[in-house]
């Protein structure tokens, strides 16, 4: 629904993640419908292993797998349901089906079918094992339980996996026995919310609410009880600014003025303005005159120059900067929340960056979300057609603006990760590590997000020494 150009380039890119090994390739294929029903007859594992109540183990090429923890979610919308098991050393076994039930699933990836086995340890997250028909993958997962009501789910399942690998300029595929494999009484996770999402936003099934305007803080260690907070947008000799004004019950007020546009940052308020500086005033309403910050800082954590979002926290020393009126108060523990522009709507995705000095625009865009355990990932998947490269970044969105650490892998669905891909199908993937995205906005109620980002994108297995360097990234995106 977002592309820019030709589809045909994200399709070439989709396949390139999903079968060449993207990070999150664990559950790619969550979001997409099939037609599978359970095999008929009875299959079991190769020794009928079966896991005490809460276990999830298998066999590893020989070797025991016992996961540390195991999690589930089924997706009643799309009728699809994965599980997933990791052990101490954080190998992962990954479990997919559409239609689950009490029976027996092929797990081969074939086409139109997307049932799939998934291994891969903490280091292989870029190219993990995969049932993948194409070369020689093969599967089979018997649920013995599948209790709605409960929400538990037991089985048993076995599994041949196999991976393309890069052996000295020569492509070579590498396998996986998984064998012995079972599950008893593992809860799962119900969404029904159509796609794994929150419907825009949360950390997938969060009521999509912003919060209400609000605005504290306290005057010489008392309440400042505002009964009244507006945001007026005004222009002072061709500057833009935003004035925040709260008015108590008597009539004192607080205001801020800010410049439009001054962003996310910590400042150091003015003391005196021709209407078009940064500063803060407070006004007691009893005769005396303006007192303004002298001095006095704000923190700005989320300013959305599209979503219209303004969230500060301050505190200043109010003074007569004229010295007609001696009085002094302080100005403490402020915070405020605003909406300067209302009813945000729709608005068109934009993505840019720099990759090692030269501009990356995107001929194509696409937005994709699937669920990670509780959470929703979602996958801003951008290609440069001329260029052959694409840029995609990945994350869980939660309702908070801020700085995050940007991760070359997820491991619990939190972490935010950058992939480059420097020459689609010809081209391992490179991943972030480290980098950063600052959320500048995000605004539950029409799905919109504002943020910046940078990495440094590098082989995540270590065996190719090439850098690049993300620099200068943009993006606004709807998620809805």
């Amino acid at each position: 629904m977002f592309a820019l150009d030709t589809k045909a380039n994200y399709l070439l890119m989709k396949k390139t993640l999903l079968w060449k090994g993207m990070l999150f390739a664990l559950i790619a294929f969550g979001f997409f419908a099939c037609d599978s029903e359970p095999l008929e007859g009875e299959f079991i594992s190769e020794d009928d292993i079966v896991a005490d109540a809460g276990q999830f183990v298998a066999t590893v090429d020989g070797f025991d797998f016992t996961a540390v923890s195991a999690t589930a979610l089924y997706n009643t919308t799309i009728n699809f349901f994965n599980i997933a098991g990791t052990d101490a050393n954080g190998a992962v076994i990954v479990l997919s089906i559409a239609n689950p039930a009490v029976g027996t699933f092929d797990l081969t990836q074939i086409p139109n079918q997307l049932n799939s086995g998934v291994y891969y340890t903490a280091t292989e997250v870029s190219n993990p094992f995969l049932t993948a028909q194409v070369n020689g993958g093969s599967g089979i997962l018997n649920i013995t339980e599948f209790d709605e009501t409960t929400s538990l789910v037991s089985g048993t399942f076995s599994f041949e996996a196999n991976r393309e690998v890069d052996d000295g300029g020569n492509t070579v595929v590498e396998n996986k026995s998984i064998t012995n494999g079972s599950f008893t009484s593992i809860p799962f996770t119900i969404d029904n919310s159509g796609g794994g999402g929150g419907g825009g936003g949360g950390d997938g099934g969060d009521d999509p609410t912003d919060p209400v305007d609000s605005f504290f803080a306290l005057v010489d260690g008392d309440e400042f009880e505002d009964v009244e907070l507006t945001v007026t947008q005004t222009e002072v000799g061709g500057v833009a600014m935003l004035n925040v004004l709260a008015t108590t019950a008597t009539g004192a007020t607080m205001r801020i003025d800010i410049p439009k546009g001054v962003g996310v940052g910590t400042y150091e308020f003015a003391s005196i303005s021709d209407g078009t500086e940064l500063i803060a005033l407070y006004d007691a309403n009893t005769g005396g005159e303006n007192l303004t910050s002298n001095p006095g800082t704000i923190t700005i954590t989320e300013y959305g120059n599209i979503t219209g979002k303004l969230s500060a926290t301050f505190e200043f020393r109010g003074t007569d900067p004229l010295n007609i009126d001696p009085s002094v108060v302080e100005i403490t523990e402020g915070a405020f929340n605003v909406d300067f522009i209302e009813n945000s709507g729709s608005t068109e995705n934009t993505f840019s960056a720099d990759i090692n000095g030269v501009g990356y625009a995107p001929s194509s865009f696409e937005i994709t979300e699937e669920p990670f355990g509780e959470l929703t990932l979602y996958h801003v998947v951008t290609v440069d057609e001329n260029t052959n490269q694409s840029l995609t970044i990945s994350f869980a969105m939660n309702s908070t603006a801020g700085v995050f650490d940007m991760s070359p892998q997820f491991v619990d669905g939190t972490e935010k990760v950058g992939i480059y891909n420097p020459d689609i199908g010809n081209s391992i993937l490179f991943t972030s590590n480290p980098g950063t995205i600052q959320i500048l906005s995000y605004e539950l109620s029409s799905g919109i997000i504002e943020a910046t980002f940078g990495f440094t994108a590098v082989d995540p297995l270590g065996n190719d020494p090439t850098v690049y360097e993300i620099t200068n990234g943009q993006m606004v995106i709807d998620l809805q």
